[in-house]
């Protein structure tokens, strides 16, 4: 995936964060909670930085998270990043930093609720997803609207991509877990007129099933 910036374009490319360095055995939930990248999420970051040489990117947003500032930071070191607090991974509230197993037996209840109405619900003091779009779909419009032309990274996270994509797409919240998207995975949209044309789906330079 390389070529010459195309500057009669708007590009977006829409990155997941590389994989962060979880306590345990990584099941966890994490969403809100600080963890940077590990050993692997950097090799991969670097890796995924240097597969996108060939693309000048002409602007870089990210979330606030260090995960996915150091992502950032791997893929485009030649750009100073535009922090986006907006565009932060959905909140899970007490659930953050709990297992998987920990949560289904704590939380039963909600937890079962959650798996029918996946997008209107949240777990206890958390965001729904409904709740997430709310606030990353006006983050993008706004960088939307800051540029002409040109290809700009946006660095982010998986629920925050999801909420964007779906949006512009016309997709159903809760079907996100039919449309997965690895780390440091990359969307590229083209944006005419307010809508966006999806290019490419989950692209990285290796991906991992």
């Amino acid at each position: 995936m390389t070529g010459k910036t195309m500057t009669e374009k708007k590009r977006f490319f829409l990155m997941r964060h590389a994989k962060p360095q979880l306590p345990g055995d990584g099941r966890i939930y994490y969403g809100q909670t600080d963890y940077p990248l590990g050993e692997e999420g950097s090799a991969d970051a670097e890796k995924t930085g240097a597969a996108l040489s060939g693309i000048r990117f002409d602007c870089l947003y990210t979330s606030d998270m260090t995960r996915a500032l150091q992502t950032a930071e791997y893929t485009a070191p030649y750009l100073e990043p535009h922090i986006i607090p907006a565009l932060r991974e959905v909140s899970l509230g007490k659930w953050e930093g709990k297992g998987y197993d920990e949560v289904r037996s704590e939380f039963r209840e909600i937890y079962e609720l959650r798996g029918v109405k996946f997008a209107e619900t949240a777990p206890p003091g958390g965001e729904s997803f409904m709740e997430l779009q709310k606030r990353t779909v006006p983050a993008f419009e706004k960088i939307m609207s800051q540029h002409e032309s040109g290809n700009i990274l946006i660095v982010a996270h998986a629920a925050v991509i999801w909420s964007i994509t779906a949006h512009y797409l016309g997709l159903d919240l809760n079907d996100m877990f039919f449309f997965p998207q690895n780390y440091c995975g990359i969307h590229i949209a083209e944006e005419f007129s307010g809508r966006l044309r999806l290019c490419r789906y989950n692209w990285s330079p290796e991906l991992r099933f």
